[in-house]
Protein backbone atom coordinates (compact mmCIF):
# COMPACT_ATOMS: atom_id res chain seq x y z
CA UNK A 1 0.00 0.00 0.00
CA UNK A 2 1.34 3.45 -0.95
CA UNK A 3 1.64 5.70 2.07
CA UNK A 4 0.08 9.09 1.39
CA UNK A 5 1.37 12.37 2.74
CA UNK A 6 -1.51 13.98 4.62
CA UNK A 7 -1.68 17.75 4.98
CA UNK A 8 -3.70 19.30 7.82
CA UNK A 9 -6.01 22.27 7.20
CA UNK A 10 -5.91 24.47 10.34
CA UNK A 11 -9.17 25.82 11.73
CA UNK A 12 -8.03 29.40 12.35
CA UNK A 13 -7.88 30.31 8.64
CA UNK A 14 -11.63 29.67 8.15
CA UNK A 15 -13.49 30.87 11.23
CA UNK A 16 -14.10 34.33 12.59
CA UNK A 17 -16.02 35.46 15.66
CA UNK A 18 -18.81 35.02 16.47
CA UNK A 19 -19.56 32.37 13.82
CA UNK A 20 -18.36 28.75 14.21
CA UNK A 21 -19.40 27.92 10.60
CA UNK A 22 -17.84 28.35 7.17
CA UNK A 23 -19.49 27.53 3.82
CA UNK A 24 -17.96 27.51 0.37
CA UNK A 25 -18.59 26.21 -3.12
CA UNK A 26 -15.58 24.98 -5.10
CA UNK A 27 -14.85 23.37 -8.43
CA UNK A 28 -12.53 20.55 -7.51
CA UNK A 29 -9.24 20.08 -9.35
CA UNK A 30 -6.01 18.11 -9.07
CA UNK A 31 -4.26 20.91 -7.17
CA UNK A 32 -5.51 20.12 -3.66
CA UNK A 33 -3.58 17.32 -1.93
CA UNK A 34 -4.81 14.53 0.31
CA UNK A 35 -5.61 16.27 3.60
CA UNK A 36 -7.36 16.20 6.97
CA UNK A 37 -9.01 18.95 9.03
CA UNK A 38 -9.01 20.45 12.50
CA UNK A 39 -12.79 20.74 12.21
CA UNK A 40 -15.83 18.72 11.19
CA UNK A 41 -16.77 18.85 7.52
CA UNK A 42 -19.93 18.01 5.61
CA UNK A 43 -19.47 17.90 1.83
CA UNK A 44 -22.19 17.86 -0.79
CA UNK A 45 -21.70 17.23 -4.51
CA UNK A 46 -23.78 19.92 -6.21
CA UNK A 47 -22.79 19.40 -9.84
CA UNK A 48 -20.86 17.04 -12.07
CA UNK A 49 -19.06 13.89 -11.06
CA UNK A 50 -15.75 12.37 -10.12
CA UNK A 51 -14.26 10.44 -7.24
CA UNK A 52 -13.91 10.99 -3.51
CA UNK A 53 -10.82 9.41 -1.94
CA UNK A 54 -11.50 8.92 1.78
CA UNK A 55 -8.90 7.22 3.95
CA UNK A 56 -8.25 4.02 1.93
CA UNK A 57 -11.56 4.04 -0.01
CA UNK A 58 -12.43 5.36 -3.46
CA UNK A 59 -16.07 6.40 -3.94
CA UNK A 60 -17.51 7.47 -7.35
CA UNK A 61 -19.59 10.62 -6.78
CA UNK A 62 -22.24 12.65 -8.55
CA UNK A 63 -24.82 15.27 -7.67
CA UNK A 64 -26.68 14.28 -4.51
CA UNK A 65 -23.79 12.57 -2.70
CA UNK A 66 -23.22 13.88 0.82
CA UNK A 67 -20.30 12.96 3.08
CA UNK A 68 -19.93 13.54 6.80
CA UNK A 69 -16.24 13.73 7.69
CA UNK A 70 -15.53 13.73 11.43
CA UNK A 71 -12.36 15.28 12.87
CA UNK A 72 -9.18 13.82 11.44
CA UNK A 73 -10.71 12.13 8.39
CA UNK A 74 -8.27 12.34 5.47
CA UNK A 75 -9.71 12.80 1.98
CA UNK A 76 -9.63 14.59 -1.35
CA UNK A 77 -12.05 15.02 -4.27
CA UNK A 78 -11.00 14.57 -7.88
CA UNK A 79 -12.99 15.25 -11.09
CA UNK A 80 -13.14 12.49 -13.69
CA UNK A 81 -10.41 14.15 -15.74
CA UNK A 82 -7.93 17.02 -15.22
CA UNK A 83 -9.02 18.86 -18.39
CA UNK A 84 -12.25 20.17 -16.87
CA UNK A 85 -14.58 18.49 -19.37
CA UNK A 86 -16.67 17.14 -16.51
CA UNK A 87 -16.41 19.65 -13.62
CA UNK A 88 -16.97 18.49 -10.07
CA UNK A 89 -18.59 21.16 -7.90
CA UNK A 90 -18.69 20.54 -4.15
CA UNK A 91 -20.27 22.54 -1.33
CA UNK A 92 -18.41 22.39 2.00
CA UNK A 93 -20.09 23.15 5.31
CA UNK A 94 -17.48 23.11 8.06
CA UNK A 95 -17.81 23.92 11.73
CA UNK A 96 -16.06 23.95 15.10
CA UNK A 97 -17.94 21.17 16.87
CA UNK A 98 -17.15 22.25 20.43
CA UNK A 99 -18.51 25.75 19.87
CA UNK A 100 -21.58 24.46 18.04
CA UNK A 101 -22.33 21.94 20.80
CA UNK A 102 -22.30 24.78 23.35
CA UNK A 103 -24.76 26.76 21.21
CA UNK A 104 -27.11 23.78 20.83
CA UNK A 105 -27.49 23.43 24.60
CA UNK A 106 -29.66 26.55 24.51
CA UNK A 107 -32.12 25.13 21.94
CA UNK A 108 -35.21 23.69 23.66
CA UNK A 109 -36.42 20.19 22.76
CA UNK A 110 -33.57 19.61 20.33
CA UNK A 111 -32.95 15.88 20.17
CA UNK A 112 -30.68 13.76 18.04
CA UNK A 113 -29.40 10.24 18.55
CA UNK A 114 -26.07 9.66 20.24
CA UNK A 115 -24.83 8.15 16.96
CA UNK A 116 -25.63 11.36 15.06
CA UNK A 117 -24.09 13.62 17.70
CA UNK A 118 -20.92 11.53 17.80
CA UNK A 119 -20.78 11.42 14.00
CA UNK A 120 -20.77 15.24 13.95
CA UNK A 121 -18.32 15.42 16.89
CA UNK A 122 -20.96 17.09 19.05
CA UNK A 123 -20.42 14.34 21.64
CA UNK A 124 -17.26 12.51 22.62
CA UNK A 125 -16.95 9.05 21.16
CA UNK A 126 -15.68 7.06 18.21
CA UNK A 127 -17.05 8.07 14.83
CA UNK A 128 -16.35 7.17 11.20
CA UNK A 129 -17.10 9.00 7.98
CA UNK A 130 -20.53 8.47 6.48
CA UNK A 131 -21.94 8.62 2.94
CA UNK A 132 -25.58 9.65 2.36
CA UNK A 133 -27.58 9.98 -0.87
CA UNK A 134 -29.86 13.01 -1.14
CA UNK A 135 -32.96 11.15 -2.30
CA UNK A 136 -35.39 13.98 -1.46
CA UNK A 137 -33.48 17.04 -2.68
CA UNK A 138 -33.53 18.47 0.85
CA UNK A 139 -29.74 18.61 1.13
CA UNK A 140 -29.40 20.36 -2.23
CA UNK A 141 -31.82 23.03 -1.04
CA UNK A 142 -29.99 23.34 2.27
CA UNK A 143 -26.53 23.82 0.77
CA UNK A 144 -27.61 26.39 -1.82
CA UNK A 145 -29.46 28.33 0.91
CA UNK A 146 -26.58 28.11 3.40
CA UNK A 147 -24.01 29.18 0.81
CA UNK A 148 -26.13 32.18 -0.22
CA UNK A 149 -26.76 33.20 3.41
CA UNK A 150 -23.08 32.90 4.31
CA UNK A 151 -21.90 34.79 1.24
CA UNK A 152 -24.39 37.69 1.38
CA UNK A 153 -24.22 38.20 5.17
CA UNK A 154 -27.40 40.21 5.37
CA UNK A 155 -28.89 41.52 8.61
CA UNK A 156 -29.43 38.66 11.06
CA UNK A 157 -27.26 36.18 9.20
CA UNK A 158 -25.57 34.86 12.39
CA UNK A 159 -28.79 33.52 14.00
CA UNK A 160 -29.88 32.36 10.53
CA UNK A 161 -26.70 30.28 10.23
CA UNK A 162 -27.36 28.68 13.62
CA UNK A 163 -30.92 27.90 12.52
CA UNK A 164 -29.66 26.41 9.26
CA UNK A 165 -27.35 24.12 11.20
CA UNK A 166 -30.38 22.82 13.11
CA UNK A 167 -32.05 22.08 9.77
CA UNK A 168 -28.93 20.21 8.64
CA UNK A 169 -28.71 18.23 11.88
CA UNK A 170 -32.34 17.11 11.75
CA UNK A 171 -32.13 16.25 8.03
CA UNK A 172 -29.09 14.05 8.66
CA UNK A 173 -30.92 12.36 11.52
CA UNK A 174 -33.91 11.60 9.29
CA UNK A 175 -31.75 10.19 6.50
CA UNK A 176 -29.83 7.98 8.93
CA UNK A 177 -33.09 6.65 10.37
CA UNK A 178 -34.48 5.93 6.91
CA UNK A 179 -31.27 4.21 5.80
CA UNK A 180 -31.31 1.99 8.87
CA UNK A 181 -34.55 0.30 7.81
CA UNK A 182 -34.32 0.53 4.03
CA UNK A 183 -30.77 -0.22 2.91
CA UNK A 184 -29.98 -2.21 -0.21
CA UNK A 185 -27.11 -4.71 0.03
CA UNK A 186 -23.79 -2.89 0.42
CA UNK A 187 -22.06 -4.78 -2.41
CA UNK A 188 -24.82 -3.85 -4.86
CA UNK A 189 -24.62 -0.20 -3.83
CA UNK A 190 -20.89 -0.17 -4.44
CA UNK A 191 -21.36 -1.68 -7.89
CA UNK A 192 -23.88 1.03 -8.76
CA UNK A 193 -20.94 3.41 -8.38
CA UNK A 194 -19.52 1.85 -11.56
CA UNK A 195 -22.66 2.85 -13.43
CA UNK A 196 -22.56 6.40 -12.06
CA UNK A 197 -18.92 6.74 -13.10
CA UNK A 198 -19.83 5.53 -16.60
CA UNK A 199 -22.72 7.98 -16.88
CA UNK A 200 -20.59 10.99 -15.97
CA UNK A 201 -17.47 9.85 -17.81
CA UNK A 202 -19.45 9.79 -21.07
CA UNK A 203 -21.25 13.08 -20.31
CA UNK A 204 -24.49 11.03 -20.15
CA UNK A 205 -24.64 10.84 -23.95
CA UNK A 206 -24.99 7.49 -25.64
CA UNK A 207 -25.40 5.72 -22.30
CA UNK A 208 -27.97 2.94 -22.02
CA UNK A 209 -29.34 0.97 -19.09
CA UNK A 210 -27.88 -2.17 -20.65
CA UNK A 211 -24.36 -0.70 -20.67
CA UNK A 212 -24.74 0.61 -17.12
CA UNK A 213 -26.07 -2.75 -15.89
CA UNK A 214 -23.11 -4.50 -17.47
CA UNK A 215 -20.70 -2.10 -15.75
CA UNK A 216 -22.47 -2.90 -12.46
CA UNK A 217 -22.25 -6.67 -13.06
CA UNK A 218 -26.03 -7.09 -12.80
CA UNK A 219 -28.89 -8.16 -14.97
CA UNK A 220 -30.71 -5.17 -16.42
CA UNK A 221 -33.87 -5.91 -14.46
CA UNK A 222 -32.04 -6.20 -11.14
CA UNK A 223 -29.98 -3.12 -11.99
CA UNK A 224 -33.10 -0.95 -12.34
CA UNK A 225 -34.35 -2.01 -8.88
CA UNK A 226 -31.03 -1.43 -7.13
CA UNK A 227 -30.39 1.84 -8.98
CA UNK A 228 -33.60 3.40 -7.62
CA UNK A 229 -32.77 2.28 -4.06
CA UNK A 230 -29.22 3.62 -4.30
CA UNK A 231 -29.91 6.99 -5.95
CA UNK A 232 -33.58 7.80 -5.37
CA UNK A 233 -34.07 8.17 -9.14
CA UNK A 234 -34.90 5.86 -12.02
CA UNK A 235 -32.05 5.32 -14.46
CA UNK A 236 -33.69 7.55 -17.08
CA UNK A 237 -34.36 10.32 -14.55
CA UNK A 238 -30.76 10.23 -13.37
CA UNK A 239 -29.35 10.40 -16.91
CA UNK A 240 -31.76 13.22 -17.73
CA UNK A 241 -30.58 15.17 -14.67
CA UNK A 242 -26.94 14.50 -15.57
CA UNK A 243 -27.50 15.88 -19.07
CA UNK A 244 -29.10 19.05 -17.75
CA UNK A 245 -26.26 19.48 -15.21
CA UNK A 246 -23.76 19.14 -18.05
CA UNK A 247 -25.65 21.69 -20.16
CA UNK A 248 -25.53 24.13 -17.23
CA UNK A 249 -21.77 23.61 -16.97
CA UNK A 250 -21.34 24.33 -20.69
CA UNK A 251 -23.55 27.42 -20.54
CA UNK A 252 -21.47 28.79 -17.66
CA UNK A 253 -18.00 27.91 -18.88
CA UNK A 254 -18.09 28.01 -22.71
CA UNK A 255 -19.41 30.15 -25.57
CA UNK A 256 -21.04 27.17 -27.28
CA UNK A 257 -24.43 27.85 -28.84
CA UNK A 258 -27.50 26.13 -27.44
CA UNK A 259 -27.67 23.95 -30.57
CA UNK A 260 -24.06 22.86 -30.04
CA UNK A 261 -24.75 22.09 -26.38
CA UNK A 262 -27.85 20.06 -27.26
CA UNK A 263 -25.73 17.91 -29.57
CA UNK A 264 -22.86 17.66 -27.07
CA UNK A 265 -25.05 16.24 -24.30
CA UNK A 266 -26.72 13.66 -26.52
CA UNK A 267 -30.10 15.14 -27.47
CA UNK A 268 -31.34 15.40 -31.04
CA UNK A 269 -34.51 17.41 -30.38
CA UNK A 270 -33.69 21.01 -29.42
CA UNK A 271 -37.32 21.78 -28.61
CA UNK A 272 -37.49 18.88 -26.15
CA UNK A 273 -34.25 20.05 -24.53
CA UNK A 274 -35.55 23.62 -24.11
CA UNK A 275 -38.75 22.34 -22.50
CA UNK A 276 -36.81 20.03 -20.19
CA UNK A 277 -34.24 22.69 -19.25
CA UNK A 278 -36.99 25.16 -18.32
CA UNK A 279 -38.76 22.53 -16.23
CA UNK A 280 -35.57 21.54 -14.37
CA UNK A 281 -34.05 24.99 -13.79
CA UNK A 282 -36.99 27.39 -14.06
CA UNK A 283 -35.09 29.39 -16.69
CA UNK A 284 -34.33 29.40 -20.38
CA UNK A 285 -30.72 28.55 -21.35
CA UNK A 286 -30.11 32.18 -22.33
CA UNK A 287 -31.41 33.49 -18.99
CA UNK A 288 -29.32 30.91 -17.13
CA UNK A 289 -26.15 31.93 -19.02
CA UNK A 290 -26.81 35.64 -18.48
CA UNK A 291 -27.42 35.09 -14.75
CA UNK A 292 -24.29 32.99 -14.26
CA UNK A 293 -22.14 35.72 -15.85
CA UNK A 294 -23.35 38.49 -13.54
Amino acid sequence: MVKRTIEVSPAHIFFEEPLPYFVNRVEESYELHFHAHEFTEICYVGEGGGFHYIEDKTVPVSRGDLFILPLGTSHVFRPFSPNGRTPLVVYNFIFVAQRVAETLRHWPELTASLETRQLLNLEHGQSEWRHIRDTSGAFHTFFTDAYREFRLRQTGFVPRMHALFIVLLTEIERHLEAAGGNRAPGAAHRLIGNALALIHRTDASGITAARAAEASQMSERHFHRVFVKATGFTFNQYVQNARIERSCDLLRTTRMTVSEIVEAIGYQDKGYFLELFKRKTGQTPRAYRDGSNN
